[in-house]
């Protein structure tokens, strides 16, 4: 298990959104990030930011992460259980790369 944390500021890109009205899983992709990478973080913490510097602003506990191709979109899709926990929560500036981080548990 790890954490990713997200910068999603981009309204061109598919919104973060519920699998079906009403319910606590979300998805949201499409995620430049290795398969591999991506399948470690399951059952880790997603935290969604708009800037590196502030604090999440959504987030949850990781389900699936699955590489999806759809249309002009390519990447990773992360469906996640929302967490009340994963909001409001901010890290340390090293160890970005762009738009995300990762951390993976020590093994």
């Amino acid at each position: 298990m790890g954490a990713i944390h997200l910068i999603k500021n981009d309204p061109g890109l598919p919104s973060i959104k519920p699998i079906q009205p009403g319910s606590e899983i979300y998805r949201s992709g499409y995620w430049t990030i290795a398969e591999d990478t991506a399948a470690k973080l399951i059952d880790g913490k997603i935290y969604f930011h708009e800037k590196q510097v502030a604090s999440s602003f959504f987030g949850g506990i990781i389900k699936e992460a699955k590489l999806v191709r759809e249309g002009q979109y390519d990447g990773v899709v992360f469906t996640f259980k929302r967490d009340p926990a994963c909001i409001g929560v901010k890290t340390s500036q090293d160890g970005w790369s762009q738009e995300m981080k990762i951390i993976l548990e020590q093994e």
